[in-house]
Protein backbone atom coordinates (compact mmCIF):
# COMPACT_ATOMS: atom_id res chain seq x y z
CA UNK A 1 0.00 0.00 0.00
CA UNK A 2 2.67 2.54 0.60
CA UNK A 3 4.73 1.47 -2.15
CA UNK A 4 1.39 2.33 -4.37
CA UNK A 5 1.39 5.66 -2.50
CA UNK A 6 4.93 6.49 -3.34
CA UNK A 7 4.78 5.82 -6.86
CA UNK A 8 1.13 7.62 -7.02
CA UNK A 9 2.89 10.50 -5.38
CA UNK A 10 6.52 9.88 -7.71
CA UNK A 11 3.94 9.59 -10.66
CA UNK A 12 2.14 13.10 -9.77
CA UNK A 13 5.68 14.62 -9.18
CA UNK A 14 7.09 13.67 -12.77
CA UNK A 15 3.60 15.03 -14.80
CA UNK A 16 4.19 18.47 -12.40
CA UNK A 17 7.58 18.89 -13.89
CA UNK A 18 6.90 17.88 -17.05
CA UNK A 19 3.81 20.68 -17.68
CA UNK A 20 5.98 23.16 -15.33
CA UNK A 21 8.52 22.18 -17.98
CA UNK A 22 5.28 22.63 -21.37
CA UNK A 23 4.58 25.85 -19.90
CA UNK A 24 8.22 27.14 -19.51
CA UNK A 25 8.89 26.03 -23.05
CA UNK A 26 5.96 28.05 -24.30
CA UNK A 27 6.22 30.79 -22.43
CA UNK A 28 9.92 30.95 -23.83
CA UNK A 29 8.27 30.48 -27.66
CA UNK A 30 5.93 33.08 -27.16
CA UNK A 31 8.53 35.77 -25.51
CA UNK A 32 10.63 34.92 -28.77
CA UNK A 33 7.76 35.24 -30.93
CA UNK A 34 8.39 38.46 -33.02
CA UNK A 35 6.50 41.22 -32.27
CA UNK A 36 7.45 43.75 -35.31
CA UNK A 37 6.59 42.80 -38.77
CA UNK A 38 5.99 43.82 -42.15
CA UNK A 39 6.10 42.14 -45.61
CA UNK A 40 8.29 44.46 -48.25
CA UNK A 41 7.97 45.40 -51.97
CA UNK A 42 10.56 42.03 -52.65
CA UNK A 43 7.47 39.90 -50.88
CA UNK A 44 10.22 39.28 -48.21
CA UNK A 45 8.81 39.23 -44.39
CA UNK A 46 11.35 40.89 -41.85
CA UNK A 47 10.12 40.39 -38.11
CA UNK A 48 11.96 41.77 -35.13
CA UNK A 49 12.19 41.05 -31.52
CA UNK A 50 12.48 43.99 -30.12
CA UNK A 51 11.76 47.96 -31.58
CA UNK A 52 14.87 48.85 -33.39
CA UNK A 53 16.89 51.44 -31.34
CA UNK A 54 19.24 52.12 -34.40
CA UNK A 55 17.81 52.29 -38.05
CA UNK A 56 19.88 53.27 -41.23
CA UNK A 57 17.61 54.98 -44.04
CA UNK A 58 18.77 54.80 -47.46
CA UNK A 59 15.92 56.64 -48.64
CA UNK A 60 14.88 60.50 -48.08
CA UNK A 61 11.19 60.02 -48.12
CA UNK A 62 12.10 56.97 -45.35
CA UNK A 63 13.91 59.50 -42.95
CA UNK A 64 11.54 61.87 -43.44
CA UNK A 65 8.80 59.16 -42.48
CA UNK A 66 10.03 57.79 -39.01
CA UNK A 67 10.68 61.63 -37.85
CA UNK A 68 7.25 62.34 -38.40
CA UNK A 69 6.83 58.85 -36.33
CA UNK A 70 8.63 60.26 -33.51
CA UNK A 71 11.65 57.56 -34.08
CA UNK A 72 14.23 60.62 -35.45
CA UNK A 73 16.41 60.15 -32.56
CA UNK A 74 17.11 55.83 -33.73
CA UNK A 75 17.91 57.46 -37.20
CA UNK A 76 22.16 56.73 -37.22
CA UNK A 77 22.88 56.94 -40.75
CA UNK A 78 20.86 58.77 -44.00
CA UNK A 79 22.01 59.56 -47.74
CA UNK A 80 23.69 62.35 -49.00
CA UNK A 81 20.29 63.44 -50.11
CA UNK A 82 18.91 64.01 -47.03
CA UNK A 83 17.64 67.33 -46.00
CA UNK A 84 14.37 67.52 -44.10
CA UNK A 85 14.14 67.61 -41.48
CA UNK A 86 16.90 69.95 -40.15
CA UNK A 87 18.24 67.58 -37.37
CA UNK A 88 18.96 64.66 -40.17
CA UNK A 89 22.25 67.44 -41.55
CA UNK A 90 23.38 65.99 -38.49
CA UNK A 91 22.95 61.85 -38.86
CA UNK A 92 26.39 60.09 -40.55
CA UNK A 93 26.06 60.13 -44.48
CA UNK A 94 26.13 56.08 -45.18
CA UNK A 95 25.06 56.58 -48.68
CA UNK A 96 26.03 59.28 -51.77
CA UNK A 97 25.72 57.76 -55.79
CA UNK A 98 26.90 53.95 -53.97
CA UNK A 99 25.98 52.67 -50.50
CA UNK A 100 28.73 52.67 -48.09
CA UNK A 101 28.43 49.11 -47.26
CA UNK A 102 31.22 48.53 -44.73
CA UNK A 103 30.33 51.85 -43.44
CA UNK A 104 26.86 50.07 -42.29
CA UNK A 105 27.93 46.95 -41.29
CA UNK A 106 29.97 48.31 -38.51
CA UNK A 107 27.01 50.35 -37.42
CA UNK A 108 25.12 47.26 -36.34
CA UNK A 109 22.01 48.70 -36.98
CA UNK A 110 18.89 46.90 -35.95
CA UNK A 111 17.37 48.19 -39.17
CA UNK A 112 17.88 49.07 -42.82
CA UNK A 113 15.28 50.78 -44.76
CA UNK A 114 15.83 50.45 -48.40
CA UNK A 115 14.14 51.67 -51.08
CA UNK A 116 12.37 49.26 -54.25
CA UNK A 117 13.60 52.35 -56.46
CA UNK A 118 17.13 51.54 -56.01
CA UNK A 119 16.63 48.02 -56.51
CA UNK A 120 18.31 48.17 -59.69
CA UNK A 121 21.89 49.54 -58.96
CA UNK A 122 21.75 48.65 -55.27
CA UNK A 123 20.59 45.13 -55.44
CA UNK A 124 24.50 44.00 -54.23
CA UNK A 125 24.38 46.33 -51.80
CA UNK A 126 21.50 44.94 -50.00
CA UNK A 127 22.78 41.49 -50.37
CA UNK A 128 25.66 42.15 -48.69
CA UNK A 129 23.52 43.96 -45.84
CA UNK A 130 21.09 40.73 -45.46
CA UNK A 131 24.53 38.66 -45.64
CA UNK A 132 26.05 40.30 -42.61
CA UNK A 133 22.62 39.25 -40.95
CA UNK A 134 21.14 42.94 -40.34
CA UNK A 135 17.16 43.44 -41.05
CA UNK A 136 17.02 44.92 -44.29
CA UNK A 137 12.95 46.16 -45.73
CA UNK A 138 12.86 47.56 -49.14
CA UNK A 139 9.77 50.24 -48.81
CA UNK A 140 8.04 50.41 -51.73
CA UNK A 141 8.27 52.59 -54.52
CA UNK A 142 4.73 54.51 -54.28
CA UNK A 143 3.49 56.49 -57.18
CA UNK A 144 0.10 57.15 -55.11
CA UNK A 145 -1.25 58.56 -51.61
CA UNK A 146 -2.78 54.93 -50.73
CA UNK A 147 0.83 53.18 -51.24
CA UNK A 148 2.10 55.84 -49.23
CA UNK A 149 -0.09 55.59 -46.58
CA UNK A 150 0.47 51.54 -46.91
CA UNK A 151 4.21 52.00 -46.66
CA UNK A 152 3.75 55.05 -42.84
CA UNK A 153 2.09 52.03 -41.80
CA UNK A 154 4.64 49.56 -42.59
CA UNK A 155 7.41 51.23 -41.12
CA UNK A 156 4.88 51.92 -38.29
CA UNK A 157 4.55 48.03 -37.97
CA UNK A 158 8.47 48.14 -37.60
CA UNK A 159 9.43 50.63 -35.42
CA UNK A 160 6.91 50.00 -32.41
CA UNK A 161 4.48 53.43 -33.71
CA UNK A 162 1.75 52.28 -35.74
CA UNK A 163 -0.86 53.93 -33.89
CA UNK A 164 1.36 57.16 -34.89
CA UNK A 165 1.27 56.13 -38.03
CA UNK A 166 -2.37 55.69 -38.43
CA UNK A 167 -2.65 59.42 -37.00
CA UNK A 168 -0.41 60.42 -39.37
CA UNK A 169 -3.02 58.63 -42.21
CA UNK A 170 -5.89 59.78 -40.75
CA UNK A 171 -4.62 63.48 -41.13
CA UNK A 172 -3.24 63.63 -44.22
CA UNK A 173 -6.49 61.86 -45.49
CA UNK A 174 -8.63 64.65 -43.65
CA UNK A 175 -6.39 67.49 -45.09
CA UNK A 176 -7.01 65.91 -48.66
CA UNK A 177 -10.54 65.78 -48.27
CA UNK A 178 -10.72 69.41 -47.03
CA UNK A 179 -8.76 70.34 -50.18
CA UNK A 180 -10.95 68.37 -52.36
CA UNK A 181 -14.08 69.83 -50.84
CA UNK A 182 -12.83 73.68 -51.01
CA UNK A 183 -11.71 72.84 -54.90
CA UNK A 184 -15.36 71.54 -56.01
CA UNK A 185 -16.56 75.03 -54.28
CA UNK A 186 -14.11 77.47 -55.62
CA UNK A 187 -13.54 75.61 -59.49
CA UNK A 188 -15.85 77.11 -62.37
CA UNK A 189 -14.06 75.54 -65.10
CA UNK A 190 -10.73 73.51 -64.67
CA UNK A 191 -7.44 74.76 -65.49
CA UNK A 192 -5.16 73.36 -67.77
CA UNK A 193 -1.77 72.99 -66.18
CA UNK A 194 2.10 72.29 -67.65
CA UNK A 195 4.38 70.60 -64.73
CA UNK A 196 7.95 71.17 -65.55
CA UNK A 197 10.45 69.12 -64.13
CA UNK A 198 13.44 70.01 -65.80
CA UNK A 199 14.52 72.20 -68.72
CA UNK A 200 14.62 69.51 -71.18
CA UNK A 201 11.03 69.33 -70.75
CA UNK A 202 10.41 66.59 -68.90
CA UNK A 203 7.10 66.61 -66.80
CA UNK A 204 5.00 64.14 -64.75
CA UNK A 205 1.47 62.08 -66.34
CA UNK A 206 -0.47 59.67 -65.21
CA UNK A 207 0.91 57.06 -62.51
CA UNK A 208 2.13 60.29 -60.60
CA UNK A 209 1.65 62.01 -57.24
CA UNK A 210 1.44 65.03 -59.53
CA UNK A 211 -1.21 64.01 -61.86
CA UNK A 212 -2.95 62.80 -58.72
CA UNK A 213 -3.10 66.17 -57.46
CA UNK A 214 -3.63 67.84 -59.97
CA UNK A 215 -6.85 65.44 -60.25
CA UNK A 216 -7.64 65.62 -56.44
CA UNK A 217 -7.98 69.96 -56.92
CA UNK A 218 -10.44 69.76 -60.31
CA UNK A 219 -7.45 70.65 -62.46
CA UNK A 220 -6.38 68.87 -65.83
CA UNK A 221 -2.92 67.89 -66.53
CA UNK A 222 -1.89 68.47 -70.32
CA UNK A 223 0.08 65.16 -69.92
CA UNK A 224 -1.81 62.19 -71.18
CA UNK A 225 0.83 59.60 -70.97
CA UNK A 226 2.13 57.43 -68.49
CA UNK A 227 5.25 58.40 -65.92
CA UNK A 228 7.48 61.18 -66.93
CA UNK A 229 7.78 61.69 -70.47
CA UNK A 230 9.93 64.14 -72.71
CA UNK A 231 7.81 66.73 -74.20
CA UNK A 232 8.53 69.29 -76.80
CA UNK A 233 8.10 72.78 -76.94
CA UNK A 234 4.96 71.99 -80.24
CA UNK A 235 3.46 70.02 -77.66
CA UNK A 236 3.39 72.52 -74.61
CA UNK A 237 2.11 75.30 -76.88
CA UNK A 238 -0.39 73.43 -79.19
CA UNK A 239 -2.29 72.12 -75.27
CA UNK A 240 -1.90 76.09 -74.30
CA UNK A 241 -1.62 75.33 -70.45
CA UNK A 242 -3.47 78.53 -68.31
CA UNK A 243 -1.09 77.52 -65.30
CA UNK A 244 2.90 76.14 -65.60
CA UNK A 245 4.02 74.46 -61.71
CA UNK A 246 7.56 74.14 -62.43
CA UNK A 247 9.86 72.54 -59.71
CA UNK A 248 13.21 73.26 -60.39
CA UNK A 249 15.17 76.34 -59.13
CA UNK A 250 14.94 79.75 -60.85
CA UNK A 251 12.79 77.99 -63.80
CA UNK A 252 10.23 80.84 -63.25
CA UNK A 253 12.54 83.72 -64.90
CA UNK A 254 13.47 81.41 -67.88
CA UNK A 255 10.61 79.86 -68.82
CA UNK A 256 9.29 83.63 -69.32
CA UNK A 257 11.86 84.57 -71.58
CA UNK A 258 10.95 81.79 -73.97
CA UNK A 259 10.14 83.60 -77.49
CA UNK A 260 7.43 80.72 -78.55
CA UNK A 261 5.79 80.65 -75.30
CA UNK A 262 5.04 84.02 -75.23
CA UNK A 263 1.43 83.54 -76.23
CA UNK A 264 1.10 80.48 -73.94
CA UNK A 265 -2.25 81.59 -71.68
CA UNK A 266 0.09 81.06 -68.75
CA UNK A 267 2.85 82.97 -70.03
CA UNK A 268 0.67 86.05 -71.19
CA UNK A 269 -0.93 86.16 -67.62
CA UNK A 270 2.15 85.60 -65.60
CA UNK A 271 0.65 82.06 -64.41
CA UNK A 272 4.43 80.43 -63.47
CA UNK A 273 4.82 79.08 -60.21
CA UNK A 274 7.82 77.36 -58.28
CA UNK A 275 6.68 74.62 -56.09
CA UNK A 276 9.52 72.48 -53.63
CA UNK A 277 10.16 69.27 -55.86
CA UNK A 278 10.62 67.69 -52.21
CA UNK A 279 6.88 68.23 -51.28
CA UNK A 280 5.45 67.01 -54.94
CA UNK A 281 7.37 63.87 -55.82
CA UNK A 282 8.98 62.87 -52.25
CA UNK A 283 6.24 59.75 -50.95
CA UNK A 284 6.72 61.33 -47.26
CA UNK A 285 4.52 63.00 -45.01
CA UNK A 286 4.29 66.36 -46.77
CA UNK A 287 2.96 65.18 -49.80
CA UNK A 288 -0.09 66.72 -48.60
CA UNK A 289 1.37 70.26 -48.07
CA UNK A 290 2.28 69.90 -52.16
CA UNK A 291 -1.17 69.10 -52.88
CA UNK A 292 -2.17 72.10 -50.91
CA UNK A 293 0.58 74.03 -52.53
CA UNK A 294 -0.37 73.24 -56.02
CA UNK A 295 -4.13 73.87 -55.12
CA UNK A 296 -3.48 77.49 -53.75
CA UNK A 297 -1.04 78.20 -57.23
CA UNK A 298 -3.90 77.14 -59.65
CA UNK A 299 -6.62 78.05 -57.89
CA UNK A 300 -5.57 81.37 -55.71
CA UNK A 301 -8.92 82.95 -53.44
Amino acid sequence: MLIKKSLALLSLAIILVLTGCSAQNTAEKQAQKPEYIATDATGSKVELNSRPKKIVSLMPSNTETLYRLGVGKNVIGVTSSDDYPEAVKKVPVVATTEINVEKIIGMKPDLVLGHASTMMYSKDSYDQIKKANIPLFIVEDAQDFDTVYKTFTQIGDLTGTTAEANKLVSSMEATDKQIREEAKKRVKTKAKVWLEISPDLYTAGKGTFINEMLTNIQATNIVSEEGYPQYNEEQVIKAAPDVIITIYPNAKEAIAKRSAWKNIPAVKNNRIYEIDSSIVSRPGPRLIEGQEAIFEAVYPE
